[in-house]
């Protein structure tokens, strides 16, 4: 028995509707651009900046780092923000501000905190822990 024009049209169109199926399935999400966001960019050392990434902080992010005890001046170490630490986002580069080279993903910035009574409080970045730490000689 042959099949009527009918019954050739639904076989076309169920081919049809599993080629683009296939076609969907199997290729890929990274083939679709999605719209870059593009993050504001700031002046280093100016408030509200990472020091080490230059990206400009949005209500509510902060700067992680470590601050030490002490009496009047006291030691920080700076890690970044949420844009660079703990993992950098895409197109972000972590740079000492002092020396101009990269700092690595573990790596941190020095810095002296300042509390002075009756004023805010002042960050002095020093350096990275490659220009600021000294280097270990190989004589040992």
């Amino acid at each position: 028995m042959i099949p009527g024009p009918f019954y050739i049209l639904i076989l076309v169109f169920v081919g049809a509707a599993l080629l683009v199926f296939a076609y969907g399935l199997f290729t890929t999400p990274d083939g679709r651009k999605r719209p870059v966001k593009r993050r504001e960019q700031g002046r280093k050392g100016d408030q509200g900046v990472c020091p080490v990434c230059g990206t400009v902080l949005k209500n509510g992010e902060q700067i992680k780092s470590a601050v030490f005890p002490g009496n009047g001046e006291r030691l920080v170490h700076i890690f970044g923000c949420p844009h660079c630490h703990p993992f950098a986002e895409r197109d972000i580069e972590r740079k000492c501000p002092v020396c101009k080279k990269r700092v690595a993903q573990e790596s941190y910035l020095i810095a002296r905190l300042f509390e002075r009574p009756h004023k805010k409080r002042h960050v002095h970045i020093l350096g990275c822990m490659g220009c600021r730490l000294p280097k270990k000689s190989k004589e040992s």
